[in-house]
């Protein structure tokens, strides 16, 4: 695999260590770190809800816990025709391809985000694509999907370290490159920024006829700013969407995620997926149904304009999320980091001009003292002139006030260093 970045020189190599090699430093260390003193790191960048606030809908856990095993019977992706069904129902006046409105052939169930973004790839790749560009910040994962399947990834930073701003001129013209599939993640990942439908439809009106766009929005769904659940979206027959429930709803166990898109590509990748990862789990259906249930209601208080059990829902969690972005505030504005101007979802990024601190070298010292920080590379986010680490919002307050507690001494060590 070829790794580029497209102008920014501290991720030009290919030889730079990759964002999945990153990750792996950060749960070693916090491994040893428990291992030598008995104690948990505090989760300041972990990927799991752990304030007590945050709790999926009773009305989802209720479906959940009702739903019956099939154990016995074999299930593939393209089996699910009934939640695909709904779920063209439940999008139909959210999502739109050409103007098409949504029907059950647009729909794939997968079981989860990961998953859908290798075999879409797979499948592309199949179609002539072979060069992944990459619209950063994006999950690190891509990186590793890449490499096994042997395409080329080309990075492209955003235009804007704090905000995530999509770089529309850059990616347009890497984009003119033959065998091209642009992927952008909304919200921007690890900042909680949403692109808003007039930039995604600015970005997909510029790119060649010829090129594929992948919209991640695995993460779509907890917007500061709007009740609703998506934002209404006429996309190019050439645009696949991954959309997770299971992560809005911050359930980790039972997963399931739906790929939106062009039918016949979708049938591909579901032909692709029975041969490269097999059947799904006994539960697979009884589990989507259940979350396409919850967007249902989801949808119908919105459309109806009503504060129903999931609309309250939305905005206890959003509250939380709130408050706990006062408190990284009061804590990192000191110390001259600035926050990304979340509206979405449970991360922020917090970043700092690296004139102010030139090295953290990688921010180890802060998990060698427990504190579980991931810097910008982990998620392919990287500028010359700025440092930047992730804020879970979702933990627990207490923990986050310890955490942050115990970061002002980093930083001043590392100035010291510097």
């Amino acid at each position: 695999m070829q790794r580029l970045a497209i102008g920014a020189s501290s991720a030009s190599c290919a030889d730079q260590p990759s964002a999945s090699s990153s990750f792996e430093e950060i749960i070693e260390a916090l491994e040893r770190y428990t291992h030598e003193t008995g104690e948990p790191p505090l989760m300041l960048s972990g990927w799991e809800a752990e304030h007590p606030a945050l709790t999926p809908p009773a009305a989802l856990l209720r479906q959940l816990a009702k739903r019956s095993l099939h154990l016995c019977r074999y299930t593939y992706a393209h089996d699910l025709c009934h939640p695909r069904e709904v779920a063209a129902e439940v999008f139909s006046d959210g999502l739109r391809f050409a103007g098409s409105h949504l029907s059950a052939r647009h729909v794939s169930i997968q079981q989860n985000s990961t998953q859908a973004l290798l075999l879409t790839l797979a499948a592309l790749k199949e179609r002539g694509m072979r060069r992944v560009i990459v619209a950063a910040p994006a999950y690190y994962a891509i990186e590793a999907i890449c490499r096994s399947l042997s395409l080329e990834l080309v990075i492209v930073p955003a235009a804007d370290f704090v905000t995530g701003a999509l770089d529309i001129a850059r990616l347009q013209g890497v984009a003119r490159l033959p065998g091209s599939v642009v992927l952008v993640t909304n919200p921007a990942y690890s900042l909680g920024v949403e692109y808003t439908p007039a930039t995604i439809h600015q970005l997909a009106s510029t790119l060649p006829s010829d090129s594929w766009l992948l919209l991640d929005e695995t993460r779509l769904g907890l917007s500061w700013r709007y009740d609703a659940p998506w934002y209404p979206a006429d996309l190019s027959p050439r645009t696949v969407v991954v959309r997770s429930p299971s992560k809005v709803f911050f359930i980790h166990g039972r997963k399931t995620s739906l790929l939106f898109g062009d039918p016949a590509l979708l049938r591909e990748v579901e032909r692709v997926g029975e041969a490269l990862v097999g059947s799904a789990v006994g539960d697979a259906e009884a589990v989507a149904l259940a979350y396409l249930e919850s967007w249902r209601m989801w949808r119908d208080e919105s459309r109806r304009h009503i504060v129903g059990a999931m609309t309250q829902w939305h905005r206890r969690v959003i509250a939380c999320l709130k408050r706990n972005r006062t408190a990284a505030q009061a804590a990192l504005s000191p110390e001259g980091f600035t926050l990304s101007p979340i509206d979405s979802g449970p991360y922020v990024l917090a970043a700092l001009s690296s004139e102010r601190l030139p090295s953290l070298q990688d921010l180890a010292g802060a998990r060698q003292q427990g504190v579980m920080l991931m810097s910008s590379r982990y998620f392919l986010h990287e500028h010359p002139d700025w440092l930047g680490f992730r804020i879970n919002l979702g933990g627990d307050s207490q923990q986050l006030s310890k955490a942050f507690a115990r970061l002002p001494t980093l930083w001043r060590q590392g100035r010291q260093r510097v």
